[in-house]
């Protein structure tokens, strides 16, 4: 994912954090909200890591949204096409790079959605683990 300009912010006294990435002329927004309860433990450093996985989420859905899928729909259709001629041949040049162009794309796609699930995965465990921390440290202090 070539990201092109990445911008941090950070409101400690909202306890508001953004990132903003620029994907191919798109801007893709993540932002975290330091929770009440967690003020004590509040970290600029823990807002930017969830801001930035969120906006990671948001360039990968477009890429895969606005980018992969459309390509992939529009070789399957024009394959599609191809094969009602009567003149299709499975073996010519061109019904072999569309197929293999067909393949790519779905093979991109597929890496893509692997990448956004570790991206979530990554969301979740990150913030899970921040919260268990917090009541260790909540706990020992007591």
């Amino acid at each position: 994912m070539s990201k092109e300009n990445i911008v941090f912010d950070y409101d400690k006294e909202a306890g508001l954090s953004h990132c903003f990435i620029e994907y191919n002329g798109i801007y893709c927004d993540g932002q975290a909200k330091c929770h009440p309860d967690d003020m004590d433990f509040e970290s600029e450093r823990v807002g930017m890591t969830i801001a930035e996985s969120r906006a990671n989420i948001k360039v990968l859905m477009f890429m895969r949204d606005y980018e992969v899928k459309p390509q992939l729909k529009i070789l399957n259709h024009l394959y599609s096409n191809i094969k009602t001629s009567k003149h299709y041949n499975p073996n010519s040049y061109e019904a072999k790079m569309i197929r293999s162009q067909i393949r790519a794309i779905e093979k991109e796609l597929a890496t893509i959605n692997n990448a956004l699930a570790d991206e979530r995965k990554f969301l979740k465990d990150y913030t899970e683990g921040k919260e268990k921390l917090y009541q260790k440290l909540r706990a020992k202090n007591r």
